[in-house]
């Protein structure tokens, strides 16, 4: 049924992105988009901020877009997810996924009434389900090769081998060459953002949270520096004087 793009549209829009966020711990954020903050958009300004929220997250639209989700089932020719049979969402056995699988698959059920049911599998078996596409419904982290847009982008393009969705769009796969090629910065960071926006208005995938990083300097100090890989710098450290 996934064909549809009705059909993914209305379990994106069902998701709950703040309550899986508290599910899966302290360092987790709802989703707003593909591309997560902290990756630069030009100069000092950031790519998730220049382009804004792609995902509705606010807590008192929720019961607002679950009505216009029962709506988009109906229009596909489903009576609240009924006749879509039983569905699997595979998601990794390690740290919180378990929990946030739980939650996931109840907004659905309580939401459009879809039946999902979660199931755990190592690594090996969702590798092989995601590149076998021996799966419905799967939960994967993303992540880029490098500290830019286009790095969590290039991997959707109909020609890619990562392309575990299944996802062609000629006119992706056209923004997608003219970012590789482009020499115009600005122009280059208008078509990424144009990317992601037809990436997510077609609903390929649907993007649950991000994972960050916690960490405390010892009351007194301060300097530390974190650069973009995640590294600290210490050298920088001093006792805050008043």
């Amino acid at each position: 049924p996934f064909s549809d793009p009705l059909i993914r549209q209305a379990l994106s829009m069902v998701i709950d992105r703040s309550a899986l966020a508290e599910a899966a711990g302290v360092t987790a954020l709802p989703a707003e988009g593909l591309v997560p903050p902290g990756v630069p958009e030009s100069g000092e300004e950031d790519f998730r901020t220049a382009g804004g929220a792609l995902l509705e997250n606010d807590p008192e639209l929720y019961a607002e877009t679950c009505q216009q989700a029962k709506a988009l089932l109906e229009e596909a020719g489903y009576d609240r997810g009924a006749d879509l049979g039983e569905l699997e969402y595979l998601y990794l056995d390690a740290g919180s996924n378990a929990a946030v699988a739980q939650a996931l698959c109840q907004m659905w059920q309580e939401a459009l009434r879809v039946q999902v049911t979660p199931r755990s599998v190592t690594e090996q078996e969702l590798w092989t389900a995601l590149h076998k596409e021996g799966y419905s419904l799967a939960g994967m982290d993303i992540e880029a090769v490098g500290n830019d847009a286009e790095c969590f982008l290039m991997e959707w393009t109909s020609d890619s081998p990562d392309n575990v969705v299944g996802y062609a769009n000629s006119a992706y796969d056209t923004l997608m060459a003219i970012i590789a090629s482009a020499a115009d910065g600005t122009a280059r960071m208008g078509c990424l953002h144009d990317a992601e926006e037809l990436l997510l208005m077609d609903h390929a995938l649907a993007p649950l949270y991000i994972r960050g990083t916690a960490w405390e300097l010892r009351d007194g100090l301060t300097g530390a520096f974190r650069d973009a890989r995640g590294w600290f710098c210490f050298s920088g450290v001093m006792t805050k004087t008043v």
